[in-house]
């Protein structure tokens, strides 16, 4: 008979691209089970925690495959063993959810200059909330990675004017380390062009902007300083007159690739504005004393908020509910606001996960992870959860805690009231299953 037994279990994903369509298949690998009378392993696998739809009897070996998986979908996965009388484990290993291994099908641009900077669009699939992206090589930095949808990400890179040319493979890694690359998919080339705006906050069109915003322009290489002014660049209103600028701007960046205007006041609530750039041999130039093409501006311009945001963020809802029992142990809480938060306010200090003594939970080093509209941040543990324990999320405020887009910090420090409980395990259930496809 089939004795209780811990099961560790291994996650590889890969990914294999058919002439019709994309696919995902999920590798699985386990330490086993001793016991005299192991006949094998079951896999459950599905769409839904903790109901599977599907189970696959792998016989008595330590590894199998699960193939024509649908990418873009988040599959949930358990393991039991089983005896010569067909008797199975009395409970499934800790359930691993995840999507399958990304695809990268497509960058664009699919080249960039030296001491450019570029945002790139990546194609392909199963790209999860959080990816990062990476290039091969030296040379490039990623400043940004924005997740329009599971097929797509928003890449915001940097190329040193020394980074060496040729073609990078690029790489997206999902938030528990699951990978896909593309060789040859981005190729620096020499730096030979004139500058350009690459981009600029506020975007063109943005509506609801602070009054007192200080606009940034990015060119596509480092520029010269002493050829970023307020005569070169300006910030425009309704009229088409320049908006006053503080004394000492604009300012350029360490790397010369971003200026930002300081204004000497507060814009105007309810106007718009355009960023102007002065090109030609009077305007700006690169560092390499190449002036930009021609005059650029801004289309269309921002809008102002009606008025100054001056109230912080407030949390709205968390999962798992306040009061709720029976979470999983693997549970990764998340807490949702009400207007976006900024990114630099949320660390493992302003938003924990917390015992009943006070003390915070170990975060993994990914986690907190910001949602990408800025609303919602998760929790991820470094580890699964303690069973029949009660866990409270805390988000701090003040000076030092979250704080929204304007830099408004939440008023005062909010911890979830009551706090949630952990399932009781029950006994002989397999355990440690692992995602193993990692860096």
């Amino acid at each position: 008979m089939l004795h209780s037994r811990s099961l560790g279990v291994a996650l590889f994903i890969t990914v294999f691209l058919s002439a019709s369509a994309m696919a995902g298949t999920i590798d699985l690998a386990w330490d086993p089970v001793s016991d005299p009378d192991l006949m094998g392993y079951k896999v459950y696998y599905g769409t839904s925690p903790g109901s599977y739809s599907d189970v696959k009897d792998v016989g008595n070996t330590t590894s199998t495959t699960l193939s024509g998986l649908a990418a873009c979908t988040r599959y949930y996965i358990a393991v039991k063993a089983y005896d010569t009388g067909g008797l199975e484990s009395n409970a499934f290993s800790n359930e691993l959810a995840g999507l399958p291994r990304p695809v990268v099908g497509s960058v664009t641009p699919s080249s960039g200059e030296q001491g450019a900077s570029y945002t790139l669009t990546v194609a392909g699939e199963s790209f999860d909330d959080g990816a990062t992206v990476e290039f091969s090589g030296s040379g490039i930095t990623v400043t940004q990675v924005r997740r329009n949808s599971c097929t797509e990400l928003a890449v915001d890179i940097q190329i040193a004017a020394t980074a060496p040319t040729g073609s990078r493979s690029v790489t997206v890694v999902n938030p528990d380390q699951s990978f896909g690359t593309k060789s040859s998919a981005f190729t620096v080339t020499a730096q030979d062009a004139a500058p350009t705006v690459s981009s600029t906050t506020p975007a063109a069109g943005a509506t609801d902007v602070p009054v007192t915003v200080q606009p940034t322009v990015t060119f596509s290489e480092a520029m010269d300083a002493s050829t970023i002014t307020s005569t070169t660049l300006r910030l425009l209103d309704e009229t088409g007159a320049a908006v006053a600028q503080a004394s000492g701007s604009p300012t350029l960046s360490a790397d010369g690739l971003t200026a930002t205007i300081t204004l000497a006041a507060d814009l105007a609530a309810e106007a718009t504005y355009r960023i102007y750039v002065v090109g030609g041999t009077s305007g700006v130039k690169d560092a390499g004393g190449t002036p930009m093409d021609a005059d650029w501006e801004q289309s269309p311009g921002f809008t102002t908020a009606v008025g100054a945001d001056t109230t912080g963020p407030r949390v709205t809802g968390t999962t798992p509910d306040a009061g709720a029992s029976d979470v999983l142990v693997g549970v990764r809480p998340v807490v949702r606001f009400d207007e976006p938060l900024r990114p630099s306010s949320v660390t493992k200090t302003s938003v924990r996960l917390i015992r009943a003594n006070g003390d915070s939970v170990p975060q993994a080093a990914n986690s907190p992870q910001l949602s990408a509209d800025g609303t919602s941040v998760t929790i991820i543990p470094a580890a699964e959860l303690d069973e029949l324990t009660t866990y409270r999320i805390r988000v701090l405020g003040g000076i030092l805690g979250v704080k929204d887009e304007a830099g408004n910090a939440m008023e005062q420090t909010w911890t979830q009231e009551p706090g949630f409980t952990t399932e009781n395990l029950p006994p002989g259930r397999v355990g440690n299953l692992r995602r193993g496809d990692t860096r």
